[in-house]
């Protein structure tokens, strides 16, 4: 891994963070079970308390590998999975659109903060600068968008203007991650706030252990209220594993 300890790091279009790339399947969302290659971009711009991936907070939480746009494309392309999924950290940090290759379906895993059609100019809370042009919308259109807008037990701020663009995009689906039925109360509100269509929308259970994920009475209501239920295979297979 290289050494990422410099006093400014400044991230451009052509920088990529990468915290770690493996095979694996794809373990919830609309592609559950799929074979795949998880490129893990290091570096957050929030900061949930249950988060699975606080090792990709910062520059300082883990080592990875500051890569250049054509060196990871390389790297993807010697996989022989066709499934990538882009995911963190927050992938929409950075130039994804500048990746795409016409042999490979990507999939970005996303909190729905950001707009990527907008260009981007952010100083995180650990002083990295990043500064990224707009994405090239007809490319990530292509791209099969996971959104994942955290409820108030994040205790992160909403954006409004972000969510609101996300929801208009016909290549999007939300993921939500609820632990009790007033989770579910506050995703129908979100839903219904954002005017989010309903088939769109995934629905998940709180948890890193296999008895976490066998609540048959949420999924029961998660159902009942028109949603779809998310398994989060990896979890019931690997519990909570990096690099699976």
């Amino acid at each position: 891994m290289a050494d990422n300890s410099e006093c400014n790091m400044h991230l451009l279009d052509t920088d990529f963070p990468v915290s770690e790339m493996f095979e694996s399947i794809q373990g919830e969302g609309n592609y559950a079970g799929i074979n795949c290659l998880f490129v893990r971009f290091q570096l957050c711009n929030l900061r949930c308390p249950w988060c699975d991936t606080k090792h990709t907070w910062t520059r300082f939480s883990d080592t990875f590998d500051r890569m250049k746009v054509d060196t990871l494309k390389q790297a993807i392309q010697k996989r022989s999975r066709r499934h990538v999924i882009l995911t963190g950290g927050e992938p929409s940090l950075f130039r994804l659109d500048l990746l795409a290759e016409p042999d490979k379906q990507y999939h970005v895993e996303s909190n729905g903060t950001l707009i990527p059609t907008q260009p981007l100019t952010l100083t995180l809370a650990d002083g990295v600068i990043i500064q990224r042009g707009a994405m090239d919308e007809a490319i990530i259109s292509q791209f099969n968008w996971v959104i994942s807008p955290k409820l108030s037990n994040s205790k992160q701020p909403v954006q409004p203007e972000a969510i609101s663009f996300w929801a208009r995009q016909s290549y999007v689906i939300f993921k939500f991650v609820a632990d009790t039925e007033e989770d579910l109360n506050e995703i129908e509100a979100f839903v219904t706030q954002y005017q989010i269509p309903q088939n769109n929308v995934y629905i998940g259970l709180l948890g890193t252990t296999i008895t976490s994920q066998l609540r048959p009475e949420m999924v029961e209501e998660v159902v009942r209220r028109g949603y779809h239920f998310s398994p989060r295979l990896h979890i019931l297979l690997w519990g909570q594993t990096r690099g699976t």
